[in-house]
């Protein structure tokens, strides 16, 4: 379940429970947001909506939702928090389910109707001794995708340091993202060759709190590319690759995907190349809208 879709939920259930009491259905706020809590123990996703709501009292129409979205398809539990706060909880199904929505998708995955490439125009970039150079400039010094890609990722205004983007170090944001990439597309070569696939995985063995983290993190693609478009903010989309990378990285520290040694391929393993496959093509779709190339090896 998407973020959109979970919002979308919420918003049905909340005009629903103000109608079935006789309360006006139009103080409900025109846009209902949910986000992912800062602490993992408040649930995989918050909203405000009773805090945004006028006419009622926040907590209690907050208790009204809680009570009314519990059992609704895809949630685990809803519940209360401080003056009006709703913390949900997905089921273990609906998250995964992220995952082949991903694959079915592939390339449209997040990216339908959106323009290929915002153009970097006007920038400023600054070497470390405070030399001023033009875009141009910049696209021989670092080549096309360092350049284009600093460039996109500050914000307006905001020079680019030359010397950190030359880096092929952590230092530099794009190598993450990029390294990031070749990784997964190693570990689908080395997959194929194990005979690892993703076709019929079962994504619901995807439990452990890195996989849920991974997961969630990759639903949250959509969402940050409209925010993007709409608001002419290409850097909302190379942040979120930083994030998606290095949540990635993490996964793979505590969650081996590939068998080893004389070990058999089974459906754990199944499972997290279905996840790591559509990790990189949220990764490969990401950078292609920023014009940027998805290397298959560094």
């Amino acid at each position: 379940m998407t973020p959109a879709a979970l919002a979308d939920m919420v918003r049905t259930v909340a005009h629903d429970v103000l109608a079935d009491r006789g309360l006006d259905t139009s103080m409900l706020p025109a846009a209902i947001t949910v986000a992912r809590p800062r602490n993992p123990e408040h649930g995989d996703y918050a909203t405000a909506i009773a805090l945004q709501t006028g006419g009622v009292a926040s907590r209690e129409f907050a208790g009204w939702l809680a009570e009314a979205l519990r059992g609704a398809e895809g949630l685990r539990s809803a519940e209360v928090a401080g003056p009006g706060f709703l913390n949900l909880r997905l089921a273990t199904g609906a998250q995964a389910r992220i995952v082949d929505e991903v694959l079915i998708a592939g390339e449209s995955y997040g990216t339908a109707g959106m323009p290929v490439g915002f153009d970097p125009q006007h920038v400023a970039a600054r070497t470390r001794t405070g030399t001023m150079v033009a875009m141009t400039e910049l696209v021989e010094t670092l080549g096309a995708d360092a350049a284009r890609y600093a460039a996109l990722r500050c914000s307006p205004g905001v020079p680019v340091d030359v010397e950190r983007w030359s880096r092929r170090t952590d230092g530099n944001p794009l190598f993450v993202v990029q390294y990031a990439h070749s990784r997964l597309a190693a570990l689908d070569r080395n997959a194929a060759e194990l005979g690892v696939t993703a076709e019929g995985a079962d994504v619901s063995l995807l439990r452990h709190e890195r996989e849920g983290a991974l997961i969630a993190t990759l639903a949250e693609f959509g969402r940050t590319v409209t925010q993007a478009a709409q608001r002419g903010e290409p850097h909302r989309i190379a942040r979120y690759l930083e994030q998606l990378a290095g949540t990635f990285h993490e996964f793979s520290d505590s969650c081996r995907v590939l068998p080893m040694g004389d070990e058999a391929p089974g459906p754990r393993h199944r499972a997290r190349r279905a996840l790591c496959h559509a990790t990189r093509q949220v990764l490969s779709n990401g950078l292609r809208l920023l014009g940027i190339t998805a290397p298959e090896r560094m």
